[in-house]
């Protein structure tokens, strides 16, 4: 058959099946576009396992010291190589052209980024003037800080002659932190370009982190919660005594903690285990902003013969460091609190969890 012929058949559908038909498929979309927009803040991502950082890194995740660079040679040293917010910092980089370039300056810049993600539903019209409706996810982006200079006016670079320069700047006072979620981010770079007309600029950049200090959130410019800055705090869930002591708080990502349970109930409770999480909850405030529950530490109780409870006792433990940026954190778009849960998982019925506020800082310097 010619292509000029087989163009002329098409597929005749009998004209009792043709509502059948679009019903079948108004029904599956309805029920795919049900499935992408179903919440997925309720599953919990956790990241308090060893073996998470390696997948982190296999996945593409930015980590802490990744640096892009082009044109040349380039070295970086910051002091200090974590920003703290109101404090002094001290950049030294050195550049060695690889070939000889005429220059309009070279600039340096320290720009913050919010990145969010939230669904928006979106209808389009269609054959027979019906239309149709999907839910998609969307991601934002808005600059959050910038800190600029100028290194070199208008001039010519020599190719292999080392170039030194140095700048003095003052971090900003409220940061805002550096915070690592899926659903809400908020990144630091410093950037160095040699500007180049008509010709692809030399760059460095270097991802850095700005910490969350323990000073701002003791002087209340992010409200943590009712008891997120108290050591002891009562987390009951009945009329018994029940209360979490946590020391030292705020709690530093980048170190350990210790605390204590204290909990009573009417008889033992039968569980299969008691286990102890600090979870992170990053939330987007924008319409259709999406969630997201982080375990960033996990411990456990020991439960005598798999029962817990009973009497009134305490039980101490210790954790080790967190060691991930996620501090408690207000972003335009979004936040970020922390809770300690203390949870007792039971067999084929809902765990009982008892939960504080917590305060969550990255740095203990300030």
């Amino acid at each position: 058959m010619r292509p000029s012929e087989r163009a002329r058949y098409s597929v005749v559908v009998p004209k009792g099946q043709r509502n059948r038909i679009r019903r079948l498929h108004q029904e599956f979309r309805g029920r795919f576009d049900d499935l992408a927009s179903s919440d997925r803040a309720q599953f919990l991502r956790d990241i308090s396992l060893p073996g998470c950082r390696a997948v982190a890194d296999a996945m593409g995740v930015k980590m802490l010291d990744p640096t892009e660079l082009s044109g040349g040679a380039w070295g970086a040293t910051l002091d200090p190589p974590v920003l703290l917010p109101s404090r002094e910092a001290r950049l030294v980089v050195t550049f060695t052209p690889e070939r000889e370039m005429r220059t309009r300056g070279v600039r340096a810049s320290l720009v913050g980024t919010e990145t969010y993600r939230y669904r928006r539903t979106e209808t389009t019209p269609g054959a027979n003037g019906q239309s149709t409706t999907r839910t998609v996810e969307r991601t934002g982006t808005e600059e959050v800080g910038r800190l600029e200079a100028t290194f070199a006016p208008e001039g010519t670079l020599a190719a292999g002659s080392e170039l030194r320069w140095e700048w003095s700047f003052h971090v900003p006072d409220l940061g805002p932190a550096s915070f690592e979620g899926e659903v809400l981010r908020c990144d630091w770079e410093l950037r160095v370009t040699v500007d180049r007309p008509m010709a692809r600029d030399a760059e460095l950049r270097l991802p850095v982190h700005v910490a969350q200090p323990t000073a701002l959130l003791r002087a209340g410019v992010i409200d943590t919660g009712q008891y997120g800055l108290f050591e002891e705090a009562p987390v009951n869930v009945d009329a018994r005594p029940a209360q979490v002591r946590l020391e030292p708080l705020p709690i530093c990502v980048a170190q350990p903690y210790s605390g204590v349970v204290t909990i009573e109930t009417a008889e033992a409770v039968p569980v299969q285990e008691v286990r102890l999480e600090l979870r992170v909850h990053a939330r987007v405030s924008v319409p259709g902003g999406m969630e997201e529950e982080i375990c960033i530490s996990r411990g456990h109780l020991e439960a005598d013969g798999g029962a817990f409870g009973g009497p009134l006792a305490s039980h101490p433990f210790t954790a080790d460091a967190p060691d991930a940026w996620l501090p408690s954190v207000d972003l335009p778009h979004g936040s970020a609190r922390a809770a300690f849960h203390v949870i007792l998982a039971k067999a084929w019925a809902r765990d009982v969890h008892y939960v504080r506020d917590v305060a969550l800082c990255s740095t203990t310097e300030l």
